[in-house]
């Protein structure tokens, strides 16, 4: 089963799972996703893909032993394998991989819209016990997925926050009024690396706001004005907006988790 537990210093979380939880996530986060390979079909979803493409590339690589590796205890005894006549090993391997906390934040979002547009796709409105249900949706394995990946994620950071900052949390990441695709990747950069900036004490009373500041972009004027120069200068270079980089907004090499 995935696990998702707060990193010490708050940074971010660490993803775990075992070899088959890991794959099958992977497979999950490349069906849901769109691609510029789709035949030109939702266009508009294709930077929104490519940025959960990039927790997905991450979570390949951890469950090919590239990043961190733990033994887990899977409850064998001397009487169990006694009975079962068998020589077992007593821990499972876990592989695992970090990611920050502001990328996940925008990860779970846009998750949500891209379930949305794989619902819309494959589910035909039918009456299931009283209630109007999408049967295809009810029972695909990839969002069914996708949603325990988010659940997971959602408990890491009931476990970290306060009751009220979780509160604040959830109302910011549950409204309603947020469309992902139109954020500038930019944007996302900048609040990634301030928030590397802080001390542990800092991230974790900053993350109901860094939640508000992701779902409230449009009102922001730091994104404004990034939207603004991206835009133009992707004009004039003819590329995608999201393929311009800005002075100033560099990751650091070394920083503490």
């Amino acid at each position: 089963m995935i696990t998702i537990r707060n990193t010490p210093n708050a940074a971010g979380v660490v993803i775990s799972g075992d070899f088959e939880d890991l794959d099958n996530l992977v497979d999950a986060f490349h069906l849901i996703t769109v691609s510029e390979f789709d035949g030109g079909r939702n266009q508009q979803y294709i930077a929104m893909s490519t940025r959960v493409l990039g927790l997905c590339y991450d979570i390949r690589h951890a469950s090919q032993g590239d990043r961190e590796v733990e033994l887990v205890h899977n409850n064998m005894t001397d009487e169990d394998m006694a009975w079962h006549s068998i020589i077992a090993p007593r821990s499972n391997v876990y592989y695992s991989c970090r990611y920050l906390y502001p990328e996940m934040f925008f990860v779970m979002l846009a998750l949500n819209q891209l379930i949305e547009l794989r619902s819309n796709q494959i589910g035909s409105m039918r009456r299931v016990y009283g209630k109007t249900q999408a049967i295809e949706v009810a029972w695909d394995k990839h969002i069914a997925m996708i949603r325990i990946f988010q659940a997971q994620f959602l408990e890491c950071v009931r476990s970290t926050l306060t009751d009220r900052q979780f509160s604040r949390w959830m109302k910011a990441m549950n409204s309603d009024q947020f469309d992902m695709r139109d954020i500038a990747s930019q944007y996302l950069d900048l609040l990634a690396v301030n928030y590397i900036n802080l001390t542990a004490k800092q991230r974790l009373k900053s993350l109901p706001a860094l939640a508000e500041r992701i779902t409230g972009f449009r009102q922001d004027g730091d994104h404004r004005e990034i939207a603004r120069v991206v835009n133009s200068e992707a004009q004039v270079r003819g590329c995608a907006p999201e393929d311009i980089g800005l002075e100033g907004i560099e990751f650091p090499h070394c920083f503490e988790w």
